[in-house]
């Protein structure tokens, strides 16, 4: 038998082992049941990630028992946390219900075991924010609620022993209750420090619960935490966040792999690198606590966040009732083992800094390992990528003519994939030529319904992948039959991927992406050995091996539609408040990404089908596509709304003598997708409000204009500010003409001024709502100011510099203290006479509906069902100093 496999794998050409039998071939029309079968297995992904463990009742759980998690339970707290409104920073209702959760933690432990100390912490302060663009970030009086469970490392007046930090936030932003957007895990906080307070053992570390209550503030109520003395001595810390709702929620950032160890004990663990990447890259709008946690208090950990459903986050339906079962008792499941085995650990004195690749297996079991020793097992993988070639050459001749038709056979896939890509590039273009013609709203209709995205980008480029496929097939060898020929193309595939993965090694700052490849060509070559044995000593047919590559293929395909489906939903989300004008080209690009990606794992598998009739086959995958991409689907509906920011607003431009010389008041409706301004647009000229001749006393909007070149000449468009971030929708957003806000106390007023030297220096006092920004626009350079961070700009204006400062007052008086800062210029002595800077005070209520006029509440509700309108108070004052 050894003999005569040798003898076979010598000669390699004779007529019975590679010319073309009716047997070697599969049917044409079998690929659509392949491709069925691939989106069955997709549907099954989501359906094992999804699975949910069943809601435990209290009554169920002995009274002693401290160690079991209570969904019941925790949607009780949930409910009483949240109340019936947003739970906005600087409100009434934010006090009230700050209050309300220090008592529910006082009554939750009341009965505890251990001992268990809380605070209620007020503090104020300002820092450098690194945003995209940064700027000053200032507070007073952030609410903090905090609980310490105490361990062994011990409490005591004015210090604390090593401790765990476990964060959540209650505030929510305007117009949205934050059920997820942090209810979720600060009412499974309250229920397991009840639990753990049970545990008749201490934890060797102490357990400190930060509820925090100015996140949503631009992360002030965790800078805040740091001023207090039980933030000296933290060993690790737990950041729990949303930006979306229900499923699993994932590890996506991870400065202290050692945690990675417990994590991966909790149940079902789910995290993948890739997320950390793409959250650092800034493709990702948003933040949490955890920059807070490790730019400025040092402190190492865990960020965890739920992701799916992110048409939800930071919108009206962000609401208790939407939440599945069983979600709240897998994130406290988690928690609970991860917390407790965290507290249990004795603290390492030197923290493992170093960065981490992991990922989980449709959230069965987590794989981690540092990034050195991810450039071993990536160099190690890519080498066995490269035997499995070897010993493809090996079983069909180790000589030039096989190499050739490798090589050959690799430019094939890879024409192949640039073909898939041009397709959906083309098509993506089309869409929005449509768009921008005869049919309006044609983009970012996978918003209401995600599974879009395959027929849009995914059945093209496969389409076209495999047309061109066929069409390349007989350039190599056209003499063996279709199961070589389908080996021969996988084998190039991993050629490609090896060469590629051993580049990449040298390039340690893609580490949290490289594992991906990492894992396809560990698993395609595993499956290889199989299947080319198996083809080459069995000789099987078409069907058979069709039948075993698919078998194999399954665990890697499993895995990269696991990567996709979180990836894919939750960045089509994104881009319905990324504000670009194209967002489609984005989800095109990430699309045909993943399908790239996943086109690695069965690359090669379509060969197995006839050539006869398969361009009607994928003529008819492609009418499929033609009916989807012109059928009308609306982008919003149901739970998928179109979020809106609305500024009733006042803006007064003064001269240096602080009379006002220009003054306009208005709504301001930002552009935060394609059709937001095209929207409203459409909306108020179809109302009762607006005419284009006649006005009358229904008619209040007195005028329409688009922003655009005064973005080119004035500081902000002449808009009001709430925070740099936003500064970019300014331009193209529409301005409706109309009677200004309700007035509210507010002023900025230059206290003193005088020189030494060349030396300036001025003191400004600013009273406002509980929201203010400021923007110095100098004529000199700035060199001292108030606040703590050294001076640096914002961005620039014009080539000049422009500083921006965001102050809030977070939690509730009747008085909010006014903000008394000062700067220091460098003025040539001949100059002092004039004017030294331009000030723009911004004074923002951003929850304060009972104060909306009546004429606005009338446009309001004119307004159509999917829009999600988060409404301000704005007054803008221009002043010259």
């Amino acid at each position: 038998m050894t003999s005569r496999f040798k003898i076979e794998c010598d000669l390699p050409t004779t007529r019975d082992d590679h010319e073309e039998k009716p047997s070697h071939s599969v049917p044409s029309f079998c690929i659509l049941f392949l491709l069925g079968f691939y989106m069955l297995l997709g549907f099954i992904t989501g359906v094992i990630q999804n699975d949910m463990p069943s809601a435990i009742h209290e009554k169920d759980i002995p009274k002693d028992d401290w160690k079991t998690f209570s969904e019941e339970t925790a949607v009780k707290y949930l409910y009483r946390i949240l109340g019936d409104q947003a739970r906005v920073s600087g409100t009434v209702y934010h006090f009230v219900k700050t209050r309300d959760l220090k008592w529910l933690l006082e009554e939750v432990t009341a009965n505890s075991n251990l001992p268990v100390h809380i605070d209620w912490q007020y503090v104020s302060g300002n820092y450098w924010l690194e945003f995209d663009p940064p700027y000053v970030n200032s507070y007073d009086n952030v609410s903090n609620i905090i609980a310490v469970l105490e361990g062994e490392s011990g409490v005591k007046e004015g210090s604390i022993g090593t401790s765990i930090l476990v964060n959540c936030h209650y505030d929510s932003v305007p117009f949205a209750i934050g059920a997820s957007d942090n209810g979720i895990f600060c009412s499974a906080m309250v229920e397991i420090l009840g639990k753990l307070s049970r545990r008749k053992e201490k934890f060797k570390q102490n357990i400190i619960f930060l509820f925090n209550g100015a996140e949503e503030n631009v992360l002030m109520g965790s800078h805040g935490f740091l001023k207090h003395p039980w933030a000296s001595n933290i060993s690790a810390v737990i950041n729990l966040d949303s930006a979306g709702m229900n499923g699993r929620p994932s590890v996506f950032q991870v400065t202290n792999p050692n945690i990675l160890n417990p994590y991966s004990k909790t149940p079902r663990p789910t995290a993948q690198a890739v997320g950390q990447f793409l959250f650092q890259s800034g493709i990702i709008p948003s933040d949490t606590d955890f920059r807070i946690w490790r730019d400025f208090g040092n402190i190492t950990g865990l960020d965890i966040a739920f992701t799916e459903s992110g048409h939800v986050y930071h919108t009206r339906y962000d609401k208790p009732q939407l939440i599945q079962a069983g979600v709240i008792q897998h994130a406290g499941d988690m928690l609970m083992t991860l917390v407790g085995g965290l507290a249990d650990q004795a603290h390492e004195h030197e923290q493992d800094r170093s960065s981490s690749v992991y990922y989980d297996y449709l959230s069965l079991f987590l794989v981690s390992y540092s990034e050195r020793v991810s450039q071993i097992i990536d160099g190690m993988v890519g080498a066995l990528g490269l035997l499995s070639v070897v010993y493809y050459m090996w079983l069909f001749g180790l000589r030039w003519s096989v190499f050739r038709d490798l090589l050959c056979s690799l430019a094939g896939r890879l024409i192949c994939i640039v073909a898939g890509v041009l397709t959906v590039v083309l098509l993506t273009l089309a869409t929005i030529l449509l768009d921008m013609g005869v049919a309006r709203y044609m983009q970012l209709r996978y918003l209401s319904y995600k599974w879009l995205v395959v027929p849009l980008y995914w059945l093209p480029y496969f389409t076209c992948y495999i047309l061109v496929s066929f069409l390349y097939d007989g350039r190599c060898n056209n003499k063996v039959n279709r199961s070589i020929k389908s080996l021969q193309a996988m084998a190039a595939t991993r050629l490609l991927l090896s060469v590629l993965l051993l580049v990449l090694v040298a390039l340690p700052s893609l580490s949290k992406v490289r594992y991906v490849i990492t894992v396809i060509v560990l698993m395609t070559s595993a499956s290889s050995f199989i299947t080319m044995t198996m083809v080459r000593r069995f000789r099987l047919t078409g069907v058979q091996h069709l039948l075993l590559q698919v078998f194999l293929s399954v665990p890697l395909s499993l895995f990269l539609l696991s990567l996709s489906l979180r990836l894919s939903p939750f960045l089509s989300s994104i881009l319905g408040r990324s504000g670009t004008n194209y967002p489609d080209v984005m989800m095109a690009g990430v699309s045909a990404a993943l399908a790239i990606v996943f086109g690695f794992g069965v690359s090669g598998i379509e060969l197995l089908f006839s050539k006869s009739y398969m361009s009607r086959v994928l003529c008819s995958l492609l009418c499929v596509w033609v009916v989807l991409s012109l059928v009308p689907i609306s982008q919003y509906g149901g739970e998928v709304t179109q979020r809106h920011y609305w500024f009733h607003t006042k803006i007064t431009t003064y001269n240096s003598s602080l009379a006002p010389v220009d003054v306009n008041s208005g709504v301001v409706v930002m552009k935060l997708d394609p059709y937001t301004v095209q929207s409203a647009l459409t909306a108020i000229r179809e109302g009762p409000f607006y005419s284009d001749s006649e006005q009358t006393n229904e008619t209040f909007i007195k005028g329409i204009k688009i922003i655009d070149e005064e973005c080119n000449d004035l500081v902000n468009c002449n808009l009001p500010s709430i925070r740099p971030r936003f500064d970019k929708f300014m331009r193209n957003s529409l301005f409706l003409t109309m009677e200004p806000p309700r007035e509210f106390n507010r002023s900025l007023s230059l206290v003193n001024k005088y020189c030494d030297g060349t030396e300036c220096h001025m003191s400004f006092i600013m009273h406002g709502a509980a929201h203010n920004a400021i923007t110095l626009y100098p004529y000199f350079s700035i060199t001292a100011w108030s606040w703590s961070p050294e001076v640096k700009p914002t961005t620039t204006f014009k080539n000049k510099p422009l500083y921006v400062i965001y102050h809030a007052s977070n939690t509730y008086v009747e008085y909010f203290a006014p903000l008394e800062f000062n700067i220091t210029m460098e003025v040539p002595a001949a100059r002092q006479r004039e004017s030294f800077v331009e000030i723009s005070h911004h004074s923002h209520r951003i929850y304060n509906p009972q104060d909306f006029t009546e004429n606005y509440i009338k446009l309001l509700n004119s307004m159509p069902e999917h829009f999600n309108t988060a409404s301000f108070l704005s007054f803008r004052d221009n002043y010259v100093f």
